[in-house]
């Protein structure tokens, strides 16, 4: 990294929405560079058309199972909206924009992020934080990344 680059991008996201903030410098103001939602994601099977499972029976034995439903629509989207959101980092990265990540998600949601994201993009995480900020209000985000670091 050359001497005197900070550029530092915050990634807040949850299955269903990504914000990305820009800052110079270690204590310098956020800039909002992204904010993303994808419906689909947040919405529950049923909603997709898709109703509960249907169910068997065998005919050596009385007892009733339910089939295994195979497609979960909500988690598809997610896992489709999550990388568009990681290929936006893997972008920057390509076009050296960006010295530093800090990655701001649940562990399923981060786990995913990364699973996406270029070698030369997962060298540029400098911390994890598995928490879920992407509701905090903006007036509020610096303060509350920054007790991180403490």
């Amino acid at each position: 990294m050359p001497f005197g680059k900070n550029r530092e991008w915050i990634l807040l996201a949850d299955k269903a929405h990504a914000k990305i903030y820009a800052r110079n410098g270690i204590n310098g103001p956020l800039t909002q560079v992204l904010d993303k939602s994808h419906p689909a994601a947040q919405g529950k099977q049923s909603e997709e058309g898709a109703s509960r499972p249907g169910r068997g029976q065998k005919s050596t034995v009385a007892a009733r199972y339910a089939y295994e439903d195979h497609a979960d629509f909500p988690e598809q989207e997610s896992a489709l909206f999550l990388r568009e959101i990681a290929a936006e980092v893997n972008e920057a990265v390509t076009r050296d924009i960006i010295d530093k990540l800090i990655l701001v998600a649940l562990p399923k949601t981060m786990a995913r992020l990364k699973s996406d994201m270029t070698d030369a993009a997962r060298a540029k995480i400098e911390e994890e934080w598995p928490k879920n900020l992407i509701g905090v209000a903006e007036i509020s985000l610096a303060d509350r990344l920054s007790a991180f670091k403490s």
